[in-house]
Parts: C-alpha cells; structure tokens; sequence
C-alpha cells in the first residue's frame, strides 16, 4: 500500500521538490554550522594521546613495519583505535604536521555518512522518489541534532564513536544484498567497525543472523573468520587497563548487566542528562516495537532496519555491563545519544513500512507523516539549542585555558573570562581540570615539529 501523502492541491504539486529540499537541509544546514562555528584548532582531554602521542612515536620510527605494528596494536585507554591511528597517521603524511580541524571536520561528517546509509535502508512504499524523499524529512530531523554534541567537535572521539556507528551500519547493509561483492565490502565494512572501536565487534552476531535468515550458508564462514580474524588482532598483545574507581574489572562485565541501564541508554533521547525515568520509558517502548516488529515479521520485509535496532540493543546490554557500575547517569552520556537517536529513526522507519499499512482510516493514514514531522522537528530544535550552548560553552573553556595555561595571559587579559564568570558548570568543570592543557605533550609536539600551535585557536 503506498502512503496518503500530505494534501497538496494541484497546484502546489511543483513545489514538492524545493519543500523536500528545504525539510531535508535544514537541519543539515543547521547542524554543520553550529558544529563549524564552535570547532577549535587545538587538542583536548584524549587527542593529546591518540592524536599528538600517535604522532609523535610514528614520525620517531620511521620502519614501515614498527609504524604499521603500533597502529594495529597501541591501546588507548584500553581500546586499539586502529582506524584513528591510520587517518591521524595518513594526516601527517599527506600535510607533514597535524592540523585538528581537518579531523574534527571528517569526524563530524561521520553523521552525514550514517544519514546516507539510512536512507539507503528504509523501503518506504511510496509512487515515486519525490515522495519517498519527502516521507523521509523526519529521519533528517531526529539523526542532524546536537544531542551526541560531546561526541562532535573532537576529533579523536568522533572518528571513534560516530565511526563505529557508520561502519557497523554499511555491513548490515550491504549484508543483504545478494552480490559478491556486496558481501565482500560487507566484510571489509566488518574490519573498519572493529577498527574504529571494539563496539564494532557487536555486527558480527547481526551479520550472522541476517546471513542465516537468507540461508546464505557459503557467506557465514568467511563472516566468521573475518571477525575471528579481527578478534585475534585486537587480542594479540592486548593489556587490559585497571579498573575505573568504583567501576567494575571490564573482565566480569557479563556479571554485572544492568536491564535499567541498557533501557536508559535506549531511551537517552528522551531525557535531560540527569532524569533516568523518561530514557527508562523510552527504552522500554523502543523494546516493545521491536518486539511488534518480530511479530509482524519485519525482519523479512527489511532486514537492515530491523538488524540494525538488534545492533542498538545489542550494544545497550554491552555498555550497561561495562558501565553501570559507575551509576546509571553514565547511561544517558551525550557522546552515546546518537544510538538513541538512530533507534527513533528506525521506529519511524518502521511505522511508515509495516504499521502504516495496516491502519484501515483515511484521516489516520494522513496523520501519520505530520505528526512525525512535527515532534522531529520539535526534538530537533531543543537538542540544537542545548547542543550549541554546550558547544560554545566548550570552546569558551578550551580557549581560556590554552590562553591561561600554554600562551601565558591572565584571567584578567582574557576577554571572555567574563562570559565564563557568568556560568557555574563551566567553572567547576575548568576547576576540576577537564580544559587543562597538556603543557609536556604539546611541548613535546611543538619540538619535534608535528605541530604548531595556532595563536588564534
């Protein structure tokens, strides 16, 4: 059954086109201008070790065998960031230095990547491309909003969390295409998720049950020795890093699932970062459309969205036994939110492909792309206007302390102390030392030439 489209009259059917335009670029627009206004040239929290410490040994030992070992091998913070190594690394080769908003802009283009392969999955019943477009508007709204804004403007965590995502999805993707080599891509998609963090591991047990669903047994086996493959490389010289105080040892992290948790994180969209009950909420309705959605059978009419929510729930339980020691608010963490967001894309996609069809009122039918348009938009808004003040509220710290702590001026001298005197959290955070300057690494950086400190960050 195709969708009832929104009642344009004949006259305002020309207007299609730029009406879909409009409502697919501006939160695209929106998006990359606020995360382009507030991106900053210089490193902070983890970019001083994955980005200038990578650096910095790679140009120091110039055997080709020595740099592809320590891309492949070196932990940071216990994870083997392989893929950030190798763009970092093919930075520096390309530019002879390292340059921070390149990599943050590749970062934050991440999420259009994943807007694509979304796009790509949905099967909306609809007569032609216009309208399919048009119906897809909301997936624009609820995936270009700023509430994994911690997880943007940061070059090393974008590159790893927005990566994961993009890389897991274009597997599960390409896993239903009958090809060859579609599959083959699908494997190598496979290696970059796991290259990009260890979360990419969690495609593998997807690819599998897609792969058996469509009894392509002669593709489970070199799926298999793929991620075997992978598992191996990310073990072979592997030390785990001691446990966060109050955290539990990652090694018993089976022991420690946390059911609230994994909801919570399901559901972070739909809460502030402290209100675990509106996340716990979600989490469980998101649960309960999966659940309709195996009933209706909808792992047949689309396997990429409906592995991919299996994804999402996959990597809810894995955090909550890695994490929720350290409290359920850890739950919610803006850096996570994208996989919310994605979950509320897919249950749009859902509704539109398998509920739509069923609803028998004319009036019904019509009001589903409105209503879905509407609360994208509004959910798109707030997440902008919360996402761009932490954002700026970012940058503001950062600039004060590389001020401060690497170019020497006072508090006094700098002209947006003021603006930080004005807000509370700012300074408790710059207290507590998260804007601090890596004064040794820099020094570091700036003597052996692989970076120059720009006056004006």
């Amino acid at each position: 059954m195709e969708i009832d489209m929104p009642d344009f009259r004949p006259w305002l059917h020309r207007l299609k086109v730029p009406y879909v335009l409009a409502f697919t670029l501006i939160p695209i627009a929106a998006f990359y201008l606020i995360l382009l206004e507030n991106a900053v040239r210089i490193p902070i929290l983890d970019d001083y070790d994955i980005v200038l410490h990578t650096i910095s040994w790679l140009s120091q030992h110039p055997s080709f065998s020595a740099r592809l070992g320590f891309i492949l091998n070196t932990e940071h913070n216990g994870y083997k960031l392989m893929f950030d190594n190798a763009v970092i690394f093919a930075q520096y080769l390309l530019w002879g230095q390292v340059h921070f908003l390149p990599l943050v802009i590749l970062g934050n283009l991440f999420a259009l990547f994943i807007f694509f392969i979304v796009l790509r999955m949905a099967r909306v019943p609809a007569a032609n491309p216009i309208d399919k477009w048009l119906l897809l508007t909301p997936v624009a709204w609820l995936i270009f909003q700023l509430q994994y804004a911690s997880a943007l403007d940061f070059s090393s965590c974008s590159l790893q969390n927005l990566g994961v995502v993009f890389f897991a999805l274009l597997s599960i993707y390409l896993l239903d295409k009958p090809s060859t080599t579609a599959f083959a891509i699908a494997c190598l998609a496979l290696v970059f998720a796991i290259a990009s963090s260890p979360s990419g591991f969690f495609a593998a047990p997807v690819g599998f049950l897609l792969l058996a669903q469509k009894k392509r047994w002669k593709h489970i086996s070199p799926w298999i020795l793929t991620a075997t493959a992978m598992l191996l490389l990310y073990l072979y010289h592997y030390t785990a890093p001691p446990p966060v105080a109050g955290a539990a040892p990652k090694s018993n992290a089976l022991t420690h699932l946390n059911l609230f948790y994994a909801l919570s994180f399901m559901g972070s969209s739909a809460a502030r970062f402290s209100s675990i009950a509106p996340a716990v909420v979600l989490g469980l309705l998101l649960c309960a459309v999966v659940l309709l959605a195996i009933k209706l059978k909808y792992f047949r009419s689309n396997p990429p969205v409906f592995y991919a929510m299996i994804l999402i729930m996959i990597n809810a339980l894995a955090v909550s036994g890695l994490r929720s020691d350290l409290g359920l608010a850890q739950s919610l963490a803006s850096r996570y939110r994208i996989y919310s967001n994605l979950f509320l894309a897919f249950t749009y996609l859902f509704v539109i492909e398998a509920i739509y069809p069923t609803i028998r009122r004319k009036a019904a039918r019509r009001a589903v792309y409105p209503i879905a348009l509407t609360i994208s938009i509004a959910f798109c808004c707030l997440s902008d206007l919360a996402g761009a003040r932490f954002l700026h509220g970012k940058k503001q710290a950062l600039t004060f302390s590389y001020r401060t702590q690497w170019q020497g001026r006072s508090p006094a001298q700098d002209p947006i102390n003021a603006q930080l005197q004005a807000n509370p959290a700012l300074l408790r955070q710059i207290s507590d030392g998260i804007y601090d300057i890596d004064r040794p690494a820099l020094l570091e950086a700036v003597h052996s030439g692989i970076y120059t400190p720009p006056q004006n960050p």
